[in-house]
Order: C-alpha cells, then sequence, then structure tokens
C-alpha cells in the first residue's frame, strides 16, 4: 500500500540566492545532531526547502526498508535495496546473516513504490550491489560476489558465488561501495583509506593479490579480472562518468571532487601513499568549499530536469545537510569543478544522504540512511531509512520499461537516448548477449558504425564506441585498424578513448607503439595527452621511453595539473634501473618536477629520507616543537585548511607540542588555537604552563560546531616571565587518538 503522499514545501526566498551569490565559499551551519527529533518521511519532507518546480516522493521508507546502504536500478526500472541491519558503528557489526536485498517497484509511475520483493532474507553486513549479466554483484566484506538468477525470476538459483576476497573491514564505512558499470563494461566501486584491502580471487597467495587502502577499483565481469583504477582520496563513497566518459569521484574530509584518469594517484586523506615515490600527486578540481563529507555522485544526463542541469554533478553533503550540484568546466587536460546550486536544503539533522541514483523518467533518487548520529558511530534511530524522489512537476509519466525484452538493434538504438540510464542499461544486455554468444554480431554492428557517422556530437559518437568496444567489434584481426582509424579522427575524445581501449589488455603492437609515439609529438589535444601519459603505465619499459620523451617536452603541458604528474607515475619505476636515462630524459625534457623528482628517486633508492618534522610544526604553530616519536603529518586540506595531524602515543598516551617564550610585560597576552578531530574518534586538547592546566578541552562532534574548534587562553598572568607552553593531544577513550592543529598563535596587544 502506498503511505505517503508528494509534497512541495517552501520556495526559496531572494535574500537566500542573493547571499549565495555573494560567495564562492559555499557555507552552511554544522549543528550538533545528537538532539535532533526523529521526524516522520511526511514531517522531513515537509521541512524541505524544494525548489521551484519541483516536487519530492518519498519512494520508500520504514518500515519498508530498514538502514538501506546501497540501492541501484535494474533493466525494468526496479530498485533493488541493500539493507545493513548488522552494523552497530564504524568499529563492529553483528555477524548474523540477518541483513536483505529488497526489489521496489513503482507500478504506475508515482514516485512511491507499490510493489515489494525479498530477493534475500540470509545476507550479512552488506555495502555495495550491482545488477546485471544475469545476477548481482554484492559486496560484503571480506568478499565480493556474484549471486546468480539466470532465469529473472528474483529468486537465487544457487547459493552466492565468490569473485573476489580479501576485502577489509577495518571501519565499516570505509569498505568497497558505489557500485557502477563503466562505459568500458567493467564493474567499478570505491574503497576508502582506514580500511585495508589485500584482494584477490579465493585461494590466491599474497604475491597474487592487490593492496588497496584508498581509490578506486575495477572487476571484470567476463574476463574476470580485478585492478586498481586509481589510488588515493580518503572515503570516497560516490563516482560517476560524465558525458565523455571521464570518472569523478566525490569524497569526505579533504576537498571534496576530483577528476580520476585511470593510473592516478590522487591526494590522500591520511597514511602515505602504496608508493612511497610518490612525491606530488594529484588535487582536487574544486574552486570552491563545501562542509567536509559528501556521499553520492551521478551526472544529470537526462532531460527530465530543466536544460541547465545537463551534465551536473549531483551529490549529497552530509554535514549541510543538503543536495548540491557541481559544474565541470574544461581546464587543460582536465576540469574546474564550481559550484551549481544548494538544489535542495532537507533541514533535518538526522539526514544522512550519500547514494545518488538517476531513474528511467529523469528523477533523482537520494538513499537517507537516516540518524543522528551522521557519521556513523552509533545507531540512535535503528530500523530506519527512507529513499526519496526528485522531479519536476510537470514531468511526464513513463511506461515502466523492460529493456531484457528489446531486440538487438533496439538495443542499439537506445544508445542515442537522451537518458543515459536507457543507454547504459542497454549497453550492459549488449555485453552480456555478446559474451554468452546470443548476439548477432554483424546486424549490431553495421548498426553502430552507422550510428557512429550520424551522431551529432562527442558524446553519442562515444556511446557508439562503447557499444562497439563491449561487443567485441574491435576484437579480432581487425580490431586494431578499426581502433587506429579512431585515433585520426577529428574528435579529441574519440581518440583518447581508442587509446584507453588498446592499453586494456596491455600488449601493444610496433604499429600502435609508434602512432602513440607521433601523437604524444604532434596532437594538438591535452585530453588525448593525458590519455597518452595514462596509458604509459600499462606498457613494458622498454615501450615507454619514445612516448615519456615526447610527451615530457611538450611546454604546453607545464603546468597542467594532470600530465606532469602523470609522466612521474609512468617514470619512476623506471629510475631505479635506468637512472642515467631516466635523468637523461628528466633534464632533457625541460619538465620542472621530472627534474626534481628523478635525482630524489635516484638517491632515495639506497637512502630513506626522514622528514623535517618541526619545519612542518611551523607552519601551523610557529615557535613550537615537536617532543614526541608517534607520527606527524602536514595534512594539505583538512576540513578545508592545513592542518598538522598528531596521534596521541607513548608512555603517556599523549603527543605535545613545546614552546619556550618570553610573555610580554604590560600587555595582554592570548594564545589562540583552532583544532579538530576525525570522524573515526574525539580527543583531548590541554594546554599545560608550567605545571599548570590552563585548558582541558574535548574535541569532538559534541563540541565542534562549525568544522572548527577555537579556543583562546589567556596568559596575562604570566607577562614578563619565561614560560613553557605545553599543548597535548591526549587520549579520550576512542582507538582514534589523532589530534588536528589548524592554527595555533600567540597575541599580545
Amino acid at each position: 500500500m502506498k503511505k505517503f503522499m508528494n509534497f512541495r514545501i517552501g520556495n526559496r526566498g531572494v535574500f537566500l540566492l542573493i547571499f549565495a551569490a555573494l560567495f564562492n565559499t559555499v557555507s552552511a551551519q554544522e549543528s550538533k545532531t545528537s538532539n535532533a527529533p526523529f521526524l516522520t518521511p511526511t514531517e522531513a519532507v515537509a521541512k524541505m526547502d524544494i525548489p521551484d518546480g519541483f516536487d519530492v516522493t518519498i519512494f520508500a521508507a520504514e518500515p519498508d526498508i530498514e538502514e538501506p546502504i546501497a540501492f541501484c536500478f535494474d533493466d525494468r526500472g526496479r530498485m533493488w535495496v541493500v539493507e545493513n541491519t548488522n552494523y552497530i558503528n564504524r568499529r563492529t557489526h553483528n555477524t548474523g546473516d540477518i541483513s536483505r536485498i529488497k526489489i521496489l517497484e513503482d507500478t504506475d509511475g508515482d514516485g512511491v513504490f507499490d510493489k515489494k520483493k525479498i530477493f534475500m532474507d540470509d545476507i550479512t553486513f552488506s555495502s555495495g550491489i550491482a545488477v546485471g549479466f544475469g545476477g548481482v554483484y554484492l559486496g560484503s566484506p571480506p568478499n565480493l560476489s556474484f549471486i546468480p538468477d539466470a532465469d529473472g525470476d528474483d529468486v537465487p538459483d544457487v547459493p552466492a558465488q565468490v569473485l573476489l576476497d580479501g576485502w577489509g573491514i577495518n571501519d565499516r564505512h570505509e569498505t568497497l561501495n558505489s557500485f557502477i558499470w563503466g562505459p568500458d563494461g567493467w564493474l567499478y566501486g570505491c574503497h576508502g583509506v582506514f580500511t585495508h584491502s589485500n584482494v584477490g580471487k579465493p585461494g590466491a597467495s599474497d604475491e597474487d593479490r592487490q593492496f588497496i587502502d584508498a581509490g578506486i577499483w575495477r572487476y571484470h565481469p567476463t574476463k574476470h579480472e580485478f585492478e586498481i583504477f586509481a589510488r588515493g582520496l580518503s572515503n570516497p563513497w560516490g563516482f560517476d562518468f560524465n558525458d565523455f566518459g571521464h570518472g569523478f569521484a566525490t569524497c569526505c574530509v579533504i576537498p571534496h571532487l576530483f577528476h580520476v584518469s585511470q593510473g592516478g594517484v590522487y591526494h590522500k586523506q591520511a597514511r602515505a601513499h602504496v608508493n612511497p615515490y610518490v612525491y606530488d600527486d594529484i588535487k582536487t578540481i574544486r574552486d570552491h568549499t563545501h562542509k567536509s563529507a559528501h556521499g553520492g555522485a551521478r551526472f544529470y544526463l537526462a532531460d527530465t530536469f530543466p536544460a541547465k542541469y545537463r551534465d551536473r554533478l549531483f551529490m549529497c553533503n552530509i554535514h549541510q545537510h543538503e543536495v548540491l550540484t557541481d559544474i565541470m568546466n574544461r581546464s587543460g587536460s582536465g576540469y574546474i569543478g564550481s559550484h551549481g546550486d544548494d538544489f535542495l536544503p532537507i533541514n533535518d539533522l538526522a539526514w544522512v544522504g550519500f547514494s545518488v541514483e538517476i531513474g528511467p523518467e529523469g528523477g533523482v533518487y537520494i538513499l537517507d540512511w537516516h540518524d543522528t548520529d551522521i557519521c556513523g558511530n552509533a545507531i540512535n534511530f535503528p530500523n530506519s531509512g527512507r529513499v526519496y524522489r526528485i522531479l519536476p512537476e510537470d514531468a511526464p509519466k513513463i511506461a515502466q520499461p523492460n529493456l531484457r525484452e528489446l531486440s538487438d538493434l533496439e538495443l542499439v538504438e537506445m544508445q542515442k537516448h537522451s537518458n543515459d540510464w536507457y543507454v547504459r542499461h542497454a549497453r550492459t544486455i549488449l555485453q552480456e548477449r555478446a559474451a554468452a554468444g546470443e548476439l548477432d554480431k554483424r546486424s549490431v554492428h553495421e548498426k553502430i558504425v552507422q550510428q557512429f557517422f550520424d551522431a551529432p556530437n562527442s558524446g553519442k559518437r562515444l556511446r557508439m564506441i562503447w557499444a562497439a568496444w563491449v561487443t567485441n567489434y574491435f576484437g579480432g584481426a581487425d580490431g586494431e585498424s578499426r581502433l587506429h582509424y579512431l585515433l585520426d579522427y577529428e574528435d579529441e575524445y574519440c581518440r583518447s578513448w581508442a587509446i584507453q581501449l588498446l592499453g586494456e589488455d596491455r600488449s601493444f603492437t610496433a604499429n600502435t607503439l609508434m602512432k602513440f609515439k607521433q601523437m604524444a609529438e604532434n596532437d594538438s589535444s591535452s585530453v588525448v595527452r593525458l590519455y597518452l601519459a595514462s596509458v604509459l603505465q600499462r606498457m613494458e619499459f622498454d615501450d615507454r621511453w619514445p612516448i615519456l620523451e615526447a610527451l615530457a617536452s611538450r611546454e604546453e603541458d607545464r603546468e597542467d595539473a594532470n600530465i606532469p604528474r602523470m609522466l612521474w607515475f609512468a617514470l619512476e619505476p623506471m629510475v631505479p634501473g635506468n637512472a642515467d636515462r631516466a635523468l637523461e630524459l628528466a633534464i632533457n625534457s625541460g619538465a620542472t618536477n621530472l627534474q626534481e623528482f628523478a635525482p630524489r628517486r635516484m638517491l632515495e633508492t639506497e637512502v630513506t629520507v626522514k622528514p623535517d618534522v618541526n619545519g612542518l610544526v611551523e607552519k601551523v604553530a610557529p615557535g613550537f616543537r615537536y617532543n614526541d616519536r608517534t607520527p606527524v603529518e602536514l595534512l594539505e586540506s583538512f576540513r578545508n585548511e592545513v592542518a598538522l595531524k598528531m596521534q596521541a602515543g607513548g608512555r603517556f598516551s599523549r603527543s605535545r607540542l613545546i614552546r619556550n617564550v618570553s610573555i610580554p610585560s604590560a600587555k595582554t597576552t592570548t594564545l589562540k588555537l583552532r583544532t579538530s578531530y576525525h570522524l573515526h574518534g574525539d580527543w583531548k586538547m590541554r594546554v599545560v604552563v608550567g605545571r599548570k592546566v590552563l585548558l582541558e578541552q574535548e574535541v569532538s562532534h559534541k563540541t565542534v560546531q562549525d568544522e572548527w574548534l577555537d579556543s583562546e587562553v589567556d596568559l596575562t598572568e604570566y607577562a614578563g616571565t619565561m614560560v613553557e607552553i605545553v599543548l597535548e593531544n591526549a587520549t579520550n577513550g576512542s582507538d582514534n587518538q589523532f589530534g588536528y592543529w589548524g592554527n595555533v598563535e600567540l597575541v599580545s596587544e
């Protein structure tokens, strides 16, 4: 039975629009959440500030779904929801087989489900789901499993088949998540920094496994191969591809937005990079700030919303309790991400939106974990959870799709659809049929080629290339020549994707290598040159040199945000065995980063250089020195600011910054402190002068109102004397004892 109505409450005031336009930094109050009242779904929608012309419906809510952690659509437009009732907090969970996968269907298109099935009710802790290839892909650490349902009767054919194991669960919020089918036919997903996984096929040795602690991974459904697509980031819980097949991730704690290329190494929230010789990782593309926790990522590639929203990235901001949009603008080989709008302020402190999907009717669907503890350290509202649909008021209802009933040629025709929901699902079915030998490849490929030449723009042409790829048009004896044709095509995005596809199997013919070298020397597109820099890492060392030398000599890429770093990632592993040639390449190239990093890498082959700890301290706490042995790290962006990260440890379970200073006489002297905490744990800040404790302050979600805690200590009583000031990061009973110092200064007036 449908229990809820559509709601449209509240228009945005002109004042708010003007206020937002005045500021590039997007701000909203991050309030305490522990005392937020429980709102029913109807009450929650009534508080939303819904934009003019839109409706929000409650697609599903408790008790029909409980603790929803992931969702997706199948090719019939039905929603599959994974419940995680095993969840207790970030450090522990109930180990019983008590969680479920549910199938929800909205048969009349009013934005509220009216038909429900339970696909499985005996799964344990799970975090990601995708449907395709005759079954369900389920992330349930330590396993990535496949649950066959070949006849599509919504009943598992056999027990779950483990495809990969070794997925960690150190942090229940940071294991494998956010599954999405890529345009190249791989299943992509995210992984967080505080969970350590060593992934491989069941029974694989350690040597045959791949370690991941932060990044984007992918798994191929028919070749059964696993790869790390990119490393770094924080706890990404959102990944999607734009109109050109370029990947983008949304993150927590660190800057929120990244353009992700194959083989890239990106700004990492914590812990050293897996490769210690990265030296300079790729940075955020944002030009603005939000509060520091984001979840979900979907580009709006449909036509139901007003035209201005097409190509915008929709995401949830957990701390601002809003649905936001960002706009991607080309810049060099990549993008600058600018703020679109605060699309949907929720006005409910218990709203925890961390997944987004686009539906077949063009609606935006938001999954709300729903709890007052927005960081997952406790369950205060057990057995709750909602999915909302956002849709224009005047959107027409559609007939419920069933793409599996379409013929091969009808699925190819779907590659032209204005809503990418149809494009993506139809492409997956074409891939599945091709892998099963059930596709009329001749007629399919003829139609794909014709649609390629008829396509009006790059996005439509690329969809034909991707459909051709997953149906093996580029395989066999003619495959290389067909991709070489694209290498000469006028469209830079077609050329770049041909490069990536030629590198898929890590095998390159002499003709391909020669063509890549020519493109490295002459191609006018920075996007093409980025793809060339990316594919280098998939080559044998001897094959890399000519292409790398040509790319490194391109002066127009010196200041590019991606290419110089990608070239170093390709060159670095070759330096130890080819020091002279690497140094010669670096010197002759004129690339300043290669000229710095190559000799540094040569030295560090034998010698490990320790960081200047007090030099790091000086950047946030001038005059102070570090007085302990536990690690210290300077973070370029923690909650949108530079921060010194310290760890309580040692004999007295604390770490300290110390300064001996003379307090001026006849002046008022104040010690000003700016501190913060990580979602994983609280800490205790202490200020000690002599043996007197002047301040003892918990730094946690209970005390920090707006991401950072500003504190002041009056030192005037010590005027005219020399004192020792000790700043302590002390334990507070949590597992994570990291303290974050943003700014420490003495002010005398």
